[in-house]
């Protein structure tokens, strides 16, 4: 059998060898996504990014292409990182979802729009910290790593109905949220 060889379909594949370049330049943006979503700002979403993968590269003769795909195991890795984190700095930074790197020569750069950007994503900040943990947590793995409703069960432990339905109510609740706050 081909080593590289895929034994599952979509990006949350299971493979015999782990390409660790492909899975640094795949999974580190979701990683980093998910601890962003997570409530983190960018430099400490990079840092436990970071530390994310430095954690797989130690383990990596732990990985069982029977048990997850590459990204579940990363996944999970980064979801004990954020907790070990949480445990020793008993904080919680805000979610700064505005890309401050943002080219600011731009011709299309409205500054008019860029503070209604901010007011809404504040806002969002705010919403997101009112939801339980649980619902969090699945609209970080859903919307911040890209994974599927079936994959997110499969991590979780929950149905995929479950994970359709809590999504679809969080994301209502965040959209009537946001459109009683404009008004």
């Amino acid at each position: 059998m081909n080593p590289n060889a895929r034994v599952k379909k979509g990006l949350f594949n299971r493979s015999d060898t782990i390409e660790w370049d492909q899975v640094v330049q795949i999974d580190l943006p979701k990683v980093f996504n998910y601890f962003r979503y997570c409530g983190l700002d960018d430099d400490i979403s990079e840092e436990l990014a970071s530390t994310t993968f430095e954690k797989a590269w130690r383990a990596r003769n732990k990985y069982n292409p029977e048990k997850s795909a590459v990204t579940t195991w990363i996944i999970t890795i980064a979801k004990h990182t954020l907790i070990d984190y949480y445990r020793t700095k008993k904080t919680v930074y805000p979610i700064d979802m505005l890309d401050e790197k943002q080219e600011s020569g731009s011709q299309e750069h409205n500054l008019e729009e860029d503070i209604q950007q901010t007011e809404i994503f504040e806002k969002l900040k705010k919403l997101l910290f009112q939801l339980p943990d649980r619902e969090r947590e699945l609209v970080a793995l859903k919307y911040g790593t890209g994974m599927t409703n079936r994959d997110i069960a499969e991590f979780t432990g929950l149905t995929e109905s479950n994970i359709g339905t809590i999504l679809h109510r969080v994301v209502s609740f965040l959209r009537m949220s946001l459109e009683v706050k404009n008004e």
